[in-house]
């Protein structure tokens, strides 16, 4: 039973998230392939300060409420809706005091970019929120109309790149526009969780939210935001491999949403009802659903691979050689997936916390030898630095968390 009503939720999660998300992540292979690749990787570093300011806002850190200590999910979201917007006021603040560094930066001048990332932003934040609260509350097909509505931005990108010259603007344009229209759509509807109030967090809560934004960071370091730090080292080639790496991951990112979605709510239902028996074989089932794709994606990779199809398409080609790469990050991640909701469920905050910064500490080791050795793929680093975390959360998890309940 579990199994088929995982797979099945799954299988929703994942079709509508490739209409919602998935798009855009097409639209920037095109661009890849279609336009100059200094327009790409601009695109993909302000896709990385949209990223990390996303994972600032506490209203994007809404994985608190996987907590068995939260059940008043309507005061909540007044908490995180509050502060969010305080914080999203403050980083505007903080852009037109130093804006010519920002341009300088991001190579682009354009007020109306970085205006349209901070809409983006703020109404992202809250529509995953509300996402996230209706996958809980396991009201799978209100979370899926909810979810839908991100497939606007990719409309509305596309209409934004026919008619505007400037590219990166009409992407990040397009977005906001989008993101304003669903968000429009859902107080139509009355999708909303609750009647806005001002409420501040308590310091418990801040805690929390803390711990989940040093691992988002963390994380961001680990995706787009690894885009910054090889920026710096690696070579013009070397990068955009790097982009076409992470902008796959990506894609790839859709098919963990979707068992995720299903899976996340099973342990904290299994966890505050202290059957633990169910909470593991679910685990189980999970991981071997991730492992299986994995090898499915690879033996349809090799049977593309061997029939050199794609030979005479340079960039295409050059996209389509990274997906081991890909896959490799798929399978470590597929490990820390699974005992992410146990971390979440148990008030583990902190422990989730600290396990990331000592696997991130041993691969910034990793990278200063590199390096110094001048050691140009740094791909095998991205690769290593997911190994790294994956492991040593699924194995603290195994024998501290999920075998001593």
């Amino acid at each position: 039973m579990i199994k088929k009503g995982l797979f099945l939720n799954s299988l929703k999660y994942i079709v509508v998230s490739g209409a919602s998300k998935g798009f855009n992540y097409l639209i920037l292979l095109y661009f890849a392939i279609g336009i100059y690749s200094e327009q790409y990787v601009t695109i993909l570093l302000l896709l990385s300060l949209e990223q990390i300011l996303s994972l600032s806002l506490p209203l994007n850190n809404s994985s608190i409420i996987y907590s068995k200590k939260i059940l008043d999910y309507g005061l909540i979201t007044n908490k995180l809706i509050t502060s969010s917007l305080l914080l999203m006021l403050f980083y505007i603040f903080v852009f037109f005091v130093f804006y010519n560094s920002i341009y300088k930066y991001f190579g682009v001048s354009n007020i109306f970019i970085f205006l349209s990332i901070a809409i983006s932003v703020i109404i992202n934040a809250y529509l995953v929120h509300l996402t996230n609260y209706y996958k809980l509350i396991e009201k799978h097909n209100r979370a899926l109309k909810v979810q839908f509505l991100f497939f606007i931005s990719f409309i509305s990108i596309a209409i934004c790149i026919f008619f505007i010259k400037n590219k990166v603007l009409a992407f990040f344009l397009g977005k906001a526009i989008g993101l304003f229209l669903g968000f429009i759509i859902i107080k139509f509807l009355n999708f909303n969780l609750t009647k806005f109030k001002f409420k501040i967090l308590t310091l418990n809560e801040i805690k929390k939210i803390g711990n989940l934004f040093s691992v988002g960071v963390l994380g961001w370091l680990s995706g787009l935001g690894f885009m910054n730090l090889a920026k710096i080292y690696a070579s013009p080639e070397n990068l955009i491999n790097i982009g076409y790496t992470l902008n796959l991951w990506n894609i790839f990112l859709l098919i963990s949403t979707g068992i995720n979605a299903v899976y996340h709510p099973l342990i904290k239902k299994y966890v505050l009802k202290n059957d633990m028996l169910k909470a593991q074989k679910a685990k189980s089932t999970t991981l071997f659903i991730y492992l299986l794709i994995a090898v499915i994606c690879f033996l349809l990779y090799l049977a593309i691979d061997n029939l050199e199809i794609l030979n005479d398409y340079n960039k295409v080609d050059a996209v389509f050689s990274v997906i081991p790469y890909t896959l490799l990050l798929f399978v470590f991640s597929s490990f820390y997936y699974v005992v992410h909701p146990f971390y979440l469920a148990h008030d583990k905050f902190g422990t989730l916390n600290l396990i990331n910064i000592i696997s991130h500490s041993f691969w910034l080791i990793l990278m200063i030898i590199s390096v110094y050795f001048n050691i140009k793929n740094l791909i095998w680093l991205l690769v290593m630095l997911y190994f790294l975390k994956c492991m040593f959360l699924y194995v603290y998890a195994e024998k501290k968390i999920i075998k001593n309940d």
